[in-house]
């Protein structure tokens, strides 16, 4: 699925370079709740090949190879890819994540390498994501599984949500946006199941995950609030408002929650799916993949 419009802050990685060490400190904790949710359903144990796509600062890429898998993190920020290798090395893990500068939609890795793919907010964010799927399926191994982490019920988005009641309290109403975000194209259950199944790959479920994101405080986030492109461009076209509307979302979070620890919600999908392990061509025999969950790891397995 391709947008039809210029691209969108977050879909261009040069803008990511200067967004690394806050987006790091302020939403990857957010991110990593979400990625080490996914990790648990690819079972991408010691040994695994892992491919994480869209990887950003190396949340996702580091929990996994912490518990064993030998990863390729790739993210086409230059700076991103730069501060993966330099935490890697900070943890003794440089010798499980190797992380290049690439280009999601074309990627410079042979075919069959991978017994697992995990991409958190990145492969939704490419402006070609069917392209960017296909890649996946290409350099996953018969049988290897994928986890996509997307949005969902945006309503639930607690940052988002009480910014723009900030934005109204001091602006008044504000019309509705003239392009969804392109975050938000697979929000719904059926279309990121249709991203899935539409390159090839066998569903298991689309599971849904809601997180509580726990922020030092109000004002913390207030300081920190252009932690990614998308949302600098949405504070920096509020002109002269910014301030004012920084300090109505700061108190009304303060008189909801203190002036401590705050909590706020976030919701996502993680989408699994599978390569089918015996070829549809050539007569063979149609695979078809039904999810069982184990009733103590809560894993999605494919039959």
């Amino acid at each position: 699925m391709s947008l039809a419009v210029e691209l969108q802050p977050d879909q261009k990685p040069e803008r990511w370079d200067d967004h690394v060490a806050v987006y790091e400190e302020v939403f990857e904790p957010l991110t990593n709740a979400f990625a080490s949710r996914a990790l648990d359903q690819l079972d991408a144990g010691p040994g695994a090949r892992l491919l994480d796509i869209g990887a950003g600062a190396g949340g996702a890429a580091l929990i996994a190879a912490a518990r064993g898998a030998d990863v390729v993190a790739i993210d086409a920020s230059p700076r991103m890819v730069a501060r993966i290798v330099s935490r890697a090395s900070d943890t003794g893990l440089a010798g499980r994540v190797h992380a290049d500068v690439m280009d999601g939609m074309a990627l410079a890795l042979p075919d069959a390498r991978f017994d697992a793919a995990i991409s958190v907010f990145g492969v939704i964010l490419f402006p070609d994501a069917d392209r960017g799927m296909r890649e996946i399926v290409r350099v996953l191994k018969p049988g290897g599984r994928a986890a996509i982490v997307a949005w969902t019920d945006t309503e639930r988005y607690e940052l988002a949500t009480r910014l723009m009641g900030a934005i109204t309290a001091v602006r008044g109403p504000q019309p509705p946006p003239t392009s969804l975000p392109a975050q938000l194209r697979f929000r719904e259950d059926a279309a990121l199941r249709r991203l899935l199944a539409d390159v090839g790959l066998m569903v298991g479920a689309i599971v849904r995950v809601e997180q509580r994101w726990r922020i030092p405080s109000a004002r913390w986030i207030a300081d920190r609030i252009a932690f990614a492109p998308g949302m600098a461009a949405m504070v920096g076209a509020l002109g002269p408002d910014r301030a004012r509307v920084l300090e109505v979302f700061v108190a009304a979070l303060e008189r909801d929650q203190g002036h401590g620890e705050v909590e706020l919600s976030a919701v996502a999908h993680i989408g699994i799916a599978q390569k089918p392990s015996v070829s549809r061509h050539h007569g063979a025999r149609h695979v078809r993949a039904r999810a069982k969950r184990d009733a103590g790891s809560g894993q999605i397995r494919f039959r």
